[in-house]
């Protein structure tokens, strides 16, 4: 079932947040910013727990979305995408992607998103690609 978070799920986006990014992880006060921010696009997906969650802009950005590392594969985090497809208002989804990434870059590539642009040093001491899916606009 995916939702839209709640502080109560926080301990549980913490875990995931810190196997999924252990460069660079996000705090508990920046999932409570961009929870005042984007209480709307703020999402979960649960089942027993909270197995993975997404943040986007509705705009078309794609702020932040990981999946628990033993549920990865499973659908979850092409069906979050989905949900953010659905709701973004703009023609065009973007991404920001650890260069060293490249299962994460392989998996937006299933999703139709390509190689727009790479930006120096966009996670402090590494580079990061921009990847963009173009689509219909969904006014």
């Amino acid at each position: 079932m995916i939702r839209r978070f709640e502080p109560t799920d926080l301990n549980e986006i913490l875990q995931i947040e810190a196997q999924a990014f252990p460069k660079s992880s996000y705090t508990a006060e920046m999932f409570f910013d961009f929870y005042r921010c984007f209480s709307e696009t703020f999402l979960v997906f649960e089942e027993d727990r909270v197995l993975g969650y997404i943040i986007f802009e509705p705009s078309g950005h794609v702020i932040s979305l990981a999946v628990d590392p033993p549920h990865r594969r499973k659908g979850i985090g092409t069906h979050l995408m989905q949900v953010c497809e659905a709701h973004c208002k703009g023609d065009t989804l973007f991404v920001e992607v650890r260069i060293g990434n490249v299962g994460a870059q392989k998996f937006y590539e299933r999703l139709g998103f390509h190689l727009k642009s790479k930006i120096r040093l966009y996670y402090r001491t590494e580079d990061a690609y921009l990847m963009e899916k173009k689509g219909p606009r969904r006014d």
